[in-house]
C-alpha cells in the first residue's frame, strides 16, 4: 500500500449532491462577501449612524459571513483536491504524473487568478488557492499522519500571524476596506498601475494573514474520510461538527460585529485582536457550514427540487459561476461602471450579490439541462490535463469537482 491510500482513501462513487450544493450556496455568499467592498462596507468598517437596514445587514454579514464564506470554499477546493488524486490512483496514474497534475492546477489556478484580479476584482482567492495547491499539495502523495502534521503546524502559524495582520490591518486603516481600497478603478493608467502591482501581494497577504492553507489542508483530511460523498455514514460526528463550531464561530464574530455597531468601543490593539479571533474562528464557522451542508444534502438527496438541482448545477461549475458573479456584482456596484455602489450601503450591496447569483442560477440550470460543462471549468480541465486527457478527464469528471 503505498503512502497516498494509507488510511483508506474512499473508493470510487457515483457523484453525490452535498458537495456541489454547497459551492453553489457558498458562491451567494462569496458574491455578498465581494460586494460588500464595492460600498466601502468590508470586513470591520464601522456602521454607526447608517440606516436600521444596513445596520442590520453588516451584524449578519459580521456573523456569519465575513471570514466564513471562505474558509468554506476553501475546505471544499481541498476536498476536491484529494478527491482528484484518489481518482487518478485509482486509475493507476504513476505518482510522479500526479504531482505533474497537481503542480499545473496549481499553477494555472494562479494565472486564472491572476486575469481575474487584474479585470475584475483584486482581493479574489483563485491566487490563493493556486498558492495553496503548489505549497500543500504534496501533502495528497503522503500520509493521513503527514496531513494531521501540517494542519498543527499551520494551526500554530496562523494563531500568530492573524491577530498580528489583523492588528495592522487596524493601526493602517481602521478596517480591512473603508475606502473602497481593494477596487482600483478603470480610468486611469494609475488605477491599471496599482491592479498590476497588488498581483503578487493578494494571495501571499490571504495565505499569511488568512488562515488558508489550514482550510485547505482540513480539506485535504476531510476528503480522505470521504466525509461528503458519504454523510450518511457520518452523521452523528457531521451533526456535531455543524452544531458546536457553527456556534462557536458565531460568538467567536460577536466582539467585532458590537463594535462596528459601536456597542463596544475598544483600543486599536484590542480591536485589532477581535478582528483576529473573528478571522481564526471563521476556520470553524467554515467546517460548520460544509457539515451543514452535508447533512441538507444527505435529506435533498432522495427529493431533490429543481432548485436544488440548479444550485448543485452552479457548484459543478464553480469556477465559472465564481468567475461571472464576481463580474456582473462589479458591473453593478463599481463606481467606474454601472455605479450603483456610490448610493448602495451593506443591504444594497447584499441585494445586488443576491441578483447576480440568480442571474447565474438562471444559466447554471440552463446548463445542465443541456448537460454542457461551465466554459471555464472546461478551459481549465484542457489547462491541466491536455487535449486527450482533457477528453478522458471529461468522461470521468462531467464537470469539475474541486471549487
Amino acid at each position: 500500500m503505498s503512502a497516498a491510500t494509507e488510511g483508506g482513501l474512499p473508493p470510487r462513487a457515483p457523484r453525490r449532491l452535498a458537495p456541489d450544493l454547497a459551492r453553489g450556496a457558498m458562491l451567494l455568499l462569496i458574491a455578498m462577501a465581494y460586494a460588500g467592498v464595492y460600498v466601502g462596507a468590508g470586513f470591520g468598517t464601522d456602521v454607526v449612524g447608517y440606516p436600521l437596514q444596513d445596520r442590520a445587514a453588516s451584524l449578519l454579514t459580521t456573523l456569519f459571513l465575513d471570514n466564513r464564506a471562505f474558509p468554506m470554499f476553501a475546505i471544499l477546493f481541498g476536498y476536491g483536491m484529494a478527491w482528484m488524486v484518489s481518482r487518478q490512483l485509482d486509475r493507476g496514474t504513476p505518482e510522479r504524473e500526479v504531482r505533474r497534475l497537481l503542480r499545473r492546477r496549481g499553477g494555472f489556478l494562479l494565472l486564472f487568478g491572476f486575469v481575474h484580479a487584474f479585470l475584475v476584482f483584486p482581493g479574489e482567492i483563485l491566487t490563493s488557492y493556486g498558492l495553496a495547491a503548489l505549497v500543500t499539495g504534496w501533502l495528497l502523495l503522503r500520509s493521513n499522519r503527514a496531513i494531521v502534521r501540517a494542519a498543527v503546524v499551520f494551526a500554530v502559524f496562523y494563531v500568530v500571524t492573524v491577530p498580528i495582520g489583523m492588528v495592522g490591518m487596524v493601526m493602517a486603516d481602521g478596517s480591512a476596506a473603508d475606502d473602497y481600497a481593494l477596487v482600483p478603478g478603470y480610468l486611469t493608467a494609475g488605477d491599471w498601475f496599482e491592479r498590476l502591482v497588488f498581483l503578487p501581494f493578494g494571495p501571499v497577504f490571504i495565505a499569511i494573514a488568512f488562515p488558508l492553507l489550514i482550510l485547505v489542508v482540513l480539506g485535504y483530511r476531510a476528503g480522505r474520510a470521504g466525509l461528503l460523498d458519504d454523510p450518511e455514514a457520518h452523521r452523528g460526528f457531521l451533526t456535531r461538527v455543524a452544531v458546536v463550531c457553527t456556534s462557536v464561530s458565531v460568538l467567536g464574530a460577536l466582539p467585532v460585529a458590537l463594535t462596528v455597531q459601536g456597542v463596544l468601543s475598544p483600543g486599536t490593539l484590542t480591536e485589532g485582536l477581535y478582528m483576529g479571533l473573528q478571522v481564526l474562528s471563521g476556520v470553524l464557522g467554515g467546517a460548520g457550514y460544509a457539515a451543514l451542508f452535508a447533512l441538507w444534502g444527505t435529506r435533498l438527496e432522495r427529493r431533490k427540487g429543481p432548485l436544488a438541482g440548479a444550485v448543485a448545477a452552479m457548484g459543478q461549475r464553480s469556477l465559472t459561476f465564481y468567475i461571472l458573479n464576481s463580474v456582473l456584482v462589479a458591473v453593478m456596484l463599481h463606481p467606474d461602471l454601472v455605479g450603483l455602489g456610490t448610493q448602495a450601503g451593506p443591504f444594497g450591496a447584499l441585494l445586488a450579490a443576491a441578483l447576480a447569483w440568480s442571474v447565474s442560477l438562471v444559466l447554471a440550470a440552463w446548463l445542465e439541462v443541456r448537460n454542457r460543462p461551465g466554459p471555464l471549468d472546461q478551459l481549465m480541465r484542457r489547462c491541466v490535463y491536455g487535449g486527450r486527457r482533457a477528453r478522458e478527464a471529461a468522461r470521468d469528471e462531467p464537470v469539475r469537482r474541486d471549487g
